[in-house]
């Protein structure tokens, strides 16, 4: 049964995700694996989607991310989300 891991950030201009606890970290990540081949303005400007991985591999937006997490119960308090959407928050 496939199950949400971490938070992800998907730079669609190059095809590649970068993995973190949360998307702050992802997003860190993003800029260090980056910051070799491109200048920071190229990075800041390219188009990137905040989502997850899940435990096949897959990079899944939040919305897709959600309905697994609720599927699996991983959500803590599933009284307290932001509609259909996931966040790191409501993992851990």
């Amino acid at each position: 049964m496939e199950k949400i891991i971490c938070a992800a950030i998907k730079v669609n201009d190059i095809d590649k995700v970068f993995y973190g606890h949360r998307h702050s970290h992802a997003i860190s990540a993003m800029h260090d694996g980056l910051s070799w081949e491109h200048s920071r303005k190229e990075i800041m400007s390219m188009k990137t989607i905040q989502g997850f991985v899940s435990s096949t591999g897959r990079f899944v937006e939040r919305n897709e991310a959600f309905t697994i997490a609720m599927k699996n119960n991983q959500i803590l308090d599933q009284n307290n989300t932001r509609g259909n959407e996931l966040y790191s928050e409501d993992l851990y």
